[in-house]
């Protein structure tokens, strides 16, 4: 999971096999489900369970790669991906290329997390749009 994008069948699939053991007696007969699925995946403080929700624990992990990716430039998983997909461009401004691989496209899946949580660092002001870039942390995106 934290290497490659599960698809959605394969997550279904693992939830399936999740609720299954939540609510089967083992003998091929089903128990009456009294709790959403929805409110066994919120987190404890919300009143729930805290399962995880796989498709974004999957994404969230993906997002700790591309993180070790645009923070350690100089390892070799690092070099090899900035050789062969962004060679001229940053990794957070990278696209996704000419026949990526699926781990690479995984990835930037995990990629999409981490933009939402940086925020951009404004120094002397001179490679920061500040009617574009991220730079307020606010709840809620707004203009300055």
């Amino acid at each position: 999971m934290s290497c490659f994008r599960l698809p959605k069948d394969t997550c279904a699939r693992l939830v399936s096999a999740m609720t299954e053991f939540w609510w089967s007696s083992g003998s091929n007969k089903r128990k009456i489900a009294w709790v959403s699925w929805q409110k066994l995946c919120k987190s404890k403080s919300e009143d729930g369970l805290g399962f995880k929700d796989l498709e974004m624990f999957n994404q969230s992990l993906l997002g700790k790669q591309a993180y070790r990716i645009w923070s350690n430039s100089d390892s070799l998983v690092a070099r090899v991906l900035k050789h062969r997909y962004f060679k001229n461009c940053s990794f957070m401004e990278s696209s996704l290329g000419s026949r990526p691989s699926f781990a690479w496209r995984s990835i930037l899946h995990g990629r999409e997390v981490l933009k939402q949580g940086l925020v951009q660092s404004i120094g002397d002001g001179s490679s920061t749009n500040v009617w574009w870039d991220k730079w307020i942390i606010d709840k809620i995106p707004r203009c300055p």
